[in-house]
């Protein structure tokens, strides 16, 4: 009488295999797992007992977080790219303060507060902080998000969800960079976060792009003065120490870009500018400058890159606003 059982269901070394792969992945995970909460990847002060500082990367999104824990810095600057040319390091030489320079390529308002939550989380005493308020601040209603996610997870209070990302390529990638830097292999990034973008569009170039996002104009009075973004910020330096100054500036454009006097857009623009302003009404040191006018300055192309990327010249004029500012507050002397 023949038996209808497989070999495979009677052969133990089927057993005995299928052990021994799930065993070697396990113990190939939990090295990885190991590697992870050695080096802490991204450098976020959630893990990491080897000591490693900073990275090298040029994911501004992911880096940001290695800076804005640094205990090294007491104050900082944030926004999209059209923060990159303030120089943390003229204003520290300005002030006495240690700014970092957080900006993040693309980054919308949201994003910036994560970013800022996570500085204000690991710095009890905070000097200064400057942010530069593109357009994006000027919705009326919250955008979804758009184009590379974000990772809110690394910004997040929750080692589970910090811990839950570092099964990825990219987060051993990230590992092995760290271990460079630890080695002395690798360079990390400038601490302070500055990185011109005139290395890779030198000056005597003007770039036929970016014009500025405006967000639609409000379709009623109403309307026109509600701003979440500026609340949620507002929100946020409510809960900070009366004496921390803050400094909100809106960045040049192009002039041609300029909403014009009269239209919807230059009265959304207004109402923009004053809810950003109450924000600093009354605290010492700090004050409200709108960068974005039509003036002899942001009529010349060589003051850009692009239509919203201004050239270090113009950076310098706002440095100076800002170190002004943080002197004098609304008092401040503004030459632009």
């Amino acid at each position: 009488m023949s038996s209808s059982t497989s070999s495979s269901e009677t052969d133990p070394g089927w057993g005995r295999s299928l052990l021994a792969c799930f065993g070697t992945l396990i113990s190939a995970a939990s090295l990885v797992l190991a590697l992870m909460v050695l080096v802490d990847p991204y450098d976020s002060g959630k893990l990491g007992l080897l000591g490693i500082n900073g990275v090298d990367n040029r994911l501004t999104q992911i880096t940001a977080a290695s800076r804005a824990r640094d205990p090294d810095f007491n104050a900082a600057i944030l926004g999209n790219s059209t923060a990159q040319m303030i120089e943390p390091a003229t204003l520290s030489r300005a002030t006495g303060l240690r700014f970092v320079q957080l900006y993040m390529t693309g980054a919308i308002p949201r994003e910036q507060l994560a970013v800022l939550d996570f500085f204000l989380r690991h710095h009890e005493q905070v000097g200064a902080l400057v942010i530069a308020a593109d357009p994006g601040w000027c919705v009326h209603t919250r955008p979804k998000d758009e184009g590379v996610p974000f990772p809110y997870w690394l910004y997040d209070k929750s080692l589970v969800t910090y811990a839950a990302r570092l099964m990825s390529w990219q987060a051993i990638e990230q590992a092995f960079q760290r271990l460079s830097i630890g080695l002395g292999w690798r360079k990390r990034m400038n601490p302070d976060g500055f990185v011109s973008y005139e290395d890779i569009w030198p000056p005597g170039q003007f770039r036929e792009v970016g014009w500025p996002r405006d967000p639609v104009p409000a379709a009623s009075p109403e309307m026109r003065v509600r701003f979440p973004e500026i609340a949620a910020l507002a929100e946020i330096v409510g809960k900070l120490p009366a004496n921390v100054p803050i400094v909100i500036v809106v960045p040049p454009t192009f002039a041609a870009t300029v909403p014009k006097p009269g239209t919807d857009l230059a009265l959304d623009r207004a109402a923009c500018d004053a809810a950003l302003r109450t924000i600093v009404v009354g605290r010492p040191r700090s004050n409200f400058v709108s960068y974005r006018v039509d003036n002899e300055l942001t009529r010349d192309r060589g003051n850009f890159a692009d239509f919203i990327h201004y050239r270090s010249k113009l950076a310098g004029a706002i440095e100076q606003g800002v170190v002004a500012s943080l002197r004098d507050g609304e008092r401040a002397r503004i030459d632009f």
